[in-house]
């Protein structure tokens, strides 16, 4: 049903630029039961989002819970498994879930399942929604509620209308003001903890591949060492298409070798969204830790749409990293994930013929 809705609104969008105002209000009426029965959640008030969250953080207690009193920054070899209730109010800033007052959108949360010692309950019921997951898998220095609540953020602002899936790994600094502030000790702390959860994750998707779920995936900063590496891994013993849309986020990760990996890549995905800025600190740093290029900063990739994203991408404010939260970014995935091709979509713009960093450019 859903593949057949969006055949005919990409066809529509095609054909509505050459049709007369009354055959265009025809296409409308013909479309809009189309779009009600797949827009069943319209996020038009406050929510409740579920999130399934998926974690080899290591326990700090007994009991699965969804705040940093119940996981934190420490590795574990094996899967966690739950689900959190997540509050989103309305009014609250896209993309900003760190102030205080902001916070408050986001505060009302709890844990309703306790299914850490066997993931097929966990599967399963995401099976039954009859529904393309989305997958989100964080960056580095980003602690465990965090997470929780940014998924939440994402799948109400995108107006996702399936099931929102948490992948989070050991990421964030240890507790401690002195702790918090060691940037560089906490970067290679979550370094070698995102290398050491590759072949765990690569489990992950395994089961996803196992219970023929397929799922959208988002990535964001240090988590693409997680995520492209298991991709790869899985690659080159079993190549089976089971991401349809993957959206790649200000990747903390090599771009030399990315390219070389690209074709592992789409054994696996149907299409790659690259996410890039040369405004991002982040990256400059990253450059100087890793000695090399970082996919993020930009690099033009044969079969994967490069949109750069400096012109709205203001690192005044910061470090220019945490665009992928935001309306402009999300707006553009909404477009994608119906099928819309880049060239086609609002206020994105194709890079002049000489550049050699992207194929597209998102306008302010």
């Amino acid at each position: 049903m859903i593949k057949k809705f969006l055949n005919i609104l990409v066809l529509s969008t095609i054909v509505s630029s050459c049709v007369n105002l009354k055959d265009t209000q025809d296409l409308q009426k013909k479309l809009s039961p189309y779009w009600q029965n797949y827009l069943q959640k319209d996020f038009a008030d406050n929510a409740q989002i579920e999130v399934y969250v998926a974690t080899n953080r290591l326990r700090k207690n007994a009991d699965f819970g969804c705040g940093d009193e119940h996981f934190g920054v420490d590795f574990d070899k094996q899967t966690n498994y739950g689900v959190c209730l997540v509050k989103v109010a309305k009014m609250h800033e896209i993309g900003n879930i760190s102030n205080e007052q902001n916070k408050k959108n986001f505060e009302n949360y709890k844990a309703v399942l306790v299914n850490s010692a066997d993931s097929k309950k966990f599967f399963s019921d995401i099976k039954k929604t009859n529904a393309t997951p989305l997958v989100f898998v964080h960056g580095f220095n980003v602690r465990y509620n965090e997470a929780v609540l940014r998924s939440a953020q994402i799948a109400y602002d995108l107006k996702y209308q399936g099931p929102v899936i948490l992948y989070t790994w050991p990421a964030g600094a240890k507790d401690g003001l002195i702790e918090e502030a060691l940037l560089n000790k906490t970067y290679e702390q979550n370094s070698s903890n995102v290398k050491s959860s590759v072949g765990i994750f690569a489990d992950f998707l395994k089961n996803l591949q196992k219970n023929k779920i397929k799922v959208n995936l988002v990535v964001h900063s240090m988590g693409h060492q997680l995520v492209l590496d298991a991709m790869s891994q899985i690659a080159q013993k079993k190549s089976e298409v089971f991401i349809n849309e993957l959206f790649l986020n200000a990747p903390d990760y090599d771009a030399q070798t990315f390219k070389t990996i690209v074709p592992n890549l789409k054994k696996l995905t149907n299409h790659i969204t690259l996410y890039c800025s040369q405004n991002d600190k982040a990256m400059t740093v990253s450059k100087i830790f890793n000695s090399n290029d970082r996919l993020g900063a930009c690099s033009n990739v044969e079969q994967v749409d490069v949109i750069n994203v400096s012109a709205i991408d203001d690192s005044a404010l910061g470090l220019g990293h945490g665009y992928y939260s935001s309306k402009s970014i999300l707006s553009d995935m909404f477009l994608t994930l119906i099928g819309i091709s880049p060239k086609q979509r609002l206020f994105i713009a194709k890079s002049t013929d000489n550049s050699n960093l992207e194929g597209y450019f998102l306008r302010k």
